[in-house]
Parts: structure tokens; C-alpha cells; sequence
């Protein structure tokens, strides 16, 4: 997104808390000329003890991701650090925009297939246990095929939890199949409209989590 705006060295303390409050950020980059060369915080300017002074060049951290990395990375960076939004940079350092949480959980939902018709199931087994190609032969089995996949670890138990979205509506088939081969076949979501509704809830929980 290149709509958000940049601070520069000789911008004042009030005026960057002032457009981190204007545009719902928590974070913006500071740059010299075009070049990247930190993120500063709402924290770290309100630690500072005067807001009428200029920002100057403070030497912090300064994440980013390039023009070409995935989507993925950026996620990692953002969970890592709880920002709210993430510079995309040149291989020279050169500022080019930033993506904001929001907008990084838009595209994660574009990239799940959130809004193709479908149906949810939830696998749960041992790590050692998970074989992508057996979960796909047993979808194709039924004339169906997987459109999304997300595995996720239960800290609690350390079972991997492997949530699969198929272009099936009902998916009693495929669950028979899971079924009949020993999977354990946590819950499933058929209902029409639920399942982009389930998708949606873990797209919240995902953003409330990068928020804490």
C-alpha cells in the first residue's frame, strides 16, 4: 500500500502520533529520502519527553520484507514483532510501501479460497503420522479435490490439526473415507454459508492473535 504515509527525521513527535492516530497505526516507517531505514513505534515516541522536538534518526530495528517474498514471511515478521503494518523494500533499501495487518489477513483469505463454495473437515493425528498424499488420494477418491489446506500444532497435546477445504458441499463421503481408514475426523462444517463463516472466525482469531 503506498497510501500510507512516511515520517522523515525532521518530522515532530506530535505530528507522527498524530497520523498514527489519523490512520489507525501503531507503527510507520522512517525513511531518508526514499531510503528505509527504521519502523518507529507509538511506543517509542511516547517515551519520548517532549512532543514538540523532532524525531532526529533513531538507530532501532527496521523489519521489512522484499517486493518478491511471500506472503508467508510477511505473516511471520508481523506474529513476530506484533506490527501493524510491515515495510516492502527494494533489494537496494529503497522504500516502496508498506502492508498493513489488515490487509495481509485480506490477502491470507484470498489465498485460503475463503469465498469458494465448499466444506471443512478437521483432521487430527500424530505429526508422524501426516501424509499429504494419502489425505489427497482419500478427497479424490470421492470425486473431489482439496482447494486449501492449513496444519496447525495443539501445544496442549502435540497432535497436528489439519484443516482441509474440498469443493464438495457435502462431504459425507469423504468423511466415511477419513473414517474407514482411522483418521480421526475432529469436526466438519457442511452447512451452506458455514463454511466461510468457519474460515472467517479463524481470519479473527489469526488478526486478535497478531494484535496481542
Amino acid at each position: 500500500m503506498k497510501d500510507i504515509p512516511v515520517l522523515k527525521s525532521f518530522d515532530t513527535v506530535e505530528y507522527a502520533l498524530g497520523l498514527m492516530d489519523d490512520f489507525k497505526l501503531k507503527h510507520l516507517p522512517l525513511l531518508n529520502e526514499n531510503t528505509y531505514q527504521c519502523l518507529l513505534s507509538e511506543k517509542d515516541l511516547l517515551a519520548i519527553p517532549s512532543s514538540s522536538i523532532t524525531i532526529g534518526e533513531p538507530v532501532m530495528f527496521a523489519p521489512s520484507v522484499r517486493e518478491d517474498s511471500h506472503l508467508h514471511e510477511a505473516l511471520a515478521i508481523i506474529t513476530r514483532y506484533g506490527l501493524s503494518l510491515l515495510p516492502v523494500v527494494s533489494t537496494e533499501g529503497i522504500y516502496s510501501g508498506a502492508i498493513t495487518r489488515d490487509k495481509l489477513i485480506e490477502a491470507l483469505s484470498e489465498l485460503c479460497n475463503a469465498e469458494a463454495e465448499g466444506s471443512i473437515i478437521v483432521l487430527e493425528m500424530m505429526p508422524q503420522d501426516y501424509v499429504l498424499s494419502d489425505i489427497a488420494r482419500l478427497v479424490e477418491s470421492n470425486n473431489a479435490h482439496v482447494i486449501n489446506l492449513l496444519s496447525h500444532t495443539d501445544k496442549d497435546t502435540g497432535k497436528l490439526l489439519i484443516s482441509i477445504k474440498i469443493d464438495l458441499e457435502d462431504a459425507s463421503p469423504v468423511i466415511r473415507s477419513f473414517e474407514r481408514f482411522n483418521y480421526t475426523v475432529l469436526y466438519h462444517f457442511m452447512e451452506k454459508g458455514m463454511v466461510d463463516d468457519v474460515l472467517q472466525q479463524r481470519m479473527d482469531e489469526l488478526l486478535h492473535y497478531m494484535n496481542m
